[in-house]
């Protein structure tokens, strides 16, 4: 399984060709800088995109592509990097020391909150499954408002249930580390565990090779996107995880191994949405392929059918039908599927996925995609064979294709579980450029990266993702203590404020709801025997939320609610002060 690269002792001087790839990488870095930061006001102003870029991408991948502009006219002298017999050690504490920093970040810096929608499903299916259920019961007589005070929370509302409409592993692990006192602690034990897995499968690729390992493992300690999604409930960090557990199994080439690998993939499909996994799987289905391994391509290409068949027939269709009876139809009805293409269409016109790399960029440390280009121009062996670094390199370039809006996130998130091919692709481009240079790479490159995303990128990038958040904390900190019985969010009043609406434990007054999926009927209703406060723009601005929120389709049922409650006296301002 040894990834074979070019030989160091040959003997004949080569040029450094260090320098020139920095160079070349830092110039496109401040050329995607310059195009995105003249596309987005013209192809998505006044959006979330617009706001992330000039907020936070604009100066972190700006600054980045400059050090590396820097870093190409450095000596770094000729020290290779050491790994003596204290050296897994030190990265064993170095990645404990990683977790225990993300977890104290979920109090500092996410304020332990779940800030979008996708986190908090997460929280609300793993409150459930943690005292052992497989959904929630809506309380009785409160049907009709259910999809109000818990959006998006499953098609099964008029049965009296909330389910997450995502698939349930994720929440499921967020569960076991409530066991264990807090439902925090799963994204920093992801981590380590991650970091864990990725360094077991650089030492099998590279036996002979200490030194990819720590680049693979420093690289991704030093992600600042890796370490705040620790932070969150957001799957992507067990996605990490998970599929760098499955990683080291498939590198066994046992029965056992690949067995295993196919149980964790099925585990890892049903994190939250099938397909992240299935990505991250194609590309060492297609190196099997073509490396003539076809009845090993064959099972990895038929052990994914099967998780659709698990996860999207007998869960999804036959076991929750059969536990909560069958779906009903949402107040917001899912998109059609001619619908989704003309999103994507429209999301391709609009650049998204060149605002996307560039997220994805300014939250690595600077070395990562610049050593990760390198590593997948060695895709074939001395003797003409693909290596594992095809396999890498067709998953990145798969997702790298298929970027599309995330919405709220730190970083670009859909690519989170392809981080271990990214980064194993730059620790066999640091083996690869050593090669080139016929010396080994100087440890100080590296540090010299992992300074400035310690202390630059993920101080910067951490700041300014708590200034966009802590209103939002304040806000449904406010909310959970105002002197009503129901508290009405108007989502034009402010961006992503309909998110505030949500279940996070018992029910407990005052109620919080979405205006876009209160019925009318229900509106009277509650006016006329509930004490009744509203959430707008009145509170959002001076509490520090952007504007943009419009409710979509939504704003003329909001905007008639608003008016009935004016003809009956209903709802005063939620006070602030």
């Amino acid at each position: 399984m040894k990834m074979r690269m070019l030989s160091l002792s040959s003997g004949v001087p080569h040029a450094d060709p260090v320098p020139s790839l920095l160079l070349r990488s830092g110039i496109a870095a401040l050329l995607l800088c310059a195009v995105a930061a003249i596309t987005i006001p013209r192809t998505v102003p006044n959006t979330l995109i617009d706001y992330y870029f000039f907020h936070q991408d604009l100066w972190l991948l700006g600054a980045g592509g400059l050090m590396l502009c820097i870093l190409s006219r450095l000596d770094f002298g000729e020290r290779p990097l050491a790994f003596g017999t204290s050296g897994a050690r030190y990265l064993a504490g170095a990645i404990v020391l990683v977790a225990l920093l993300a977890y104290a970040g979920s109090f500092v810096v996410t304020e332990h909150y779940a800030l979008s929608r996708d986190e908090a499903m997460a929280e609300f299916a793993a409150d459930y499954l943690q005292h052992g259920h497989l959904a929630r019961a809506i309380p009785p007589g409160m049907n009709t408002l259910g999809d109000a005070m818990m959006p998006w929370a499953g098609g099964r509302t008029t049965n009296g249930i909330w389910l997450s409409g995502y698939l349930p592993i994720n929440s499921l692990l967020r569960a076991g580390a409530g066991l264990l006192g807090d439902r925090f602690l799963a994204g920093p034990l992801l981590l380590g565990g991650g970091c864990a897995a990725l360094w077991m499968s650089a030492r099998k690729i590279w036996p002979d090779r200490p030194d990819a390992a720590i680049v693979a493992i420093v690289l991704v300690l030093t992600s600042t996107q890796v370490f705040a999604t620790a932070m969150t409930p957001f799957a992507m960090t067990a996605h990490f995880a998970l599929n760098a557990a499955w990683l080291v199994f498939y590198l066994r080439r046992d029965p056992i191994g690949h067995a295993t690998a196919i149980a964790i993939g099925l585990l890892a499909a049903g994190l939250h949405q099938i397909q992240v996994h299935i990505l991250f799987v194609t590309g060492f289905i297609v190196w099997d392929w073509v490396s003539g391994r076809r009845r090993t391509a064959l099972l990895y290409a038929g052990a994914c059918l099967g998780y659709l068949v698990v996860w999207d027939v007998l869960y999804a269709r036959v076991l929750l039908n059969w536990a909560l009876g069958p779906p009903t139809v949402l107040l917001k009805p899912g998109v059609p599927s001619n619908g989704l293409i003309q999103k994507f269409a429209d999301r391709i016109g609009d650049l998204q996925p060149m605002s996307s790399l560039a997220r994805f960029a300014a939250w690595q440390n600077i070395l990562v995609l610049p050593l990760a280009f390198a590593g997948a121009r060695g895709l074939h062996d001395d003797e003409g064979k693909p290596t594992i670094a095809s396999a890498f390199a067709v998953s990145c370039m798969i997702g790298l294709v298929l970027m599309l809006y995330q919405g709220l996130g730190y970083g670009y998130r859909y690519l989170h579980g392809l981080i271990p091919c990214f980064c194993l692709l730059a620790a066999g481009g640091w083996i690869r450029l050593s090669a080139q240079r016929g010396r080994p790479m100087p440890a100080a490159l590296l540090w010299a990266g992992c300074a400035f995303a310690v202390l630059f990128t993920a101080p910067l990038a951490l700041t300014v993702s708590k200034a966009f958040l802590h209103p939002y904390a304040a806000a449904y900190r406010l909310l959970r203590t105002t002197p009503a019985d129901i508290v009405l969010i108007d989502g034009r009043g402010g961006a992503f404020i309909e998110d505030l609406a949500r279940v996070d434990g018992p029910i407990a007054r005052p109620i919080l709801l979405d205006m876009s999926y209160v019925p009318l009927r229900d509106l009277r209703h509650l006016c006329a025997t509930r004490s009744v406060m509203v959430f707008d723009h009145v509170q959002a601005r001076p509490l520090g939320i952007r504007p943009g929120g419009d409710a979509g389709k939504y704003a003329r049922h909001i905007a008639t609610g608003r008016a009935l409650m004016e003809r009956l006296h209903c709802g005063r301002p939620v006070p602030i002060g």
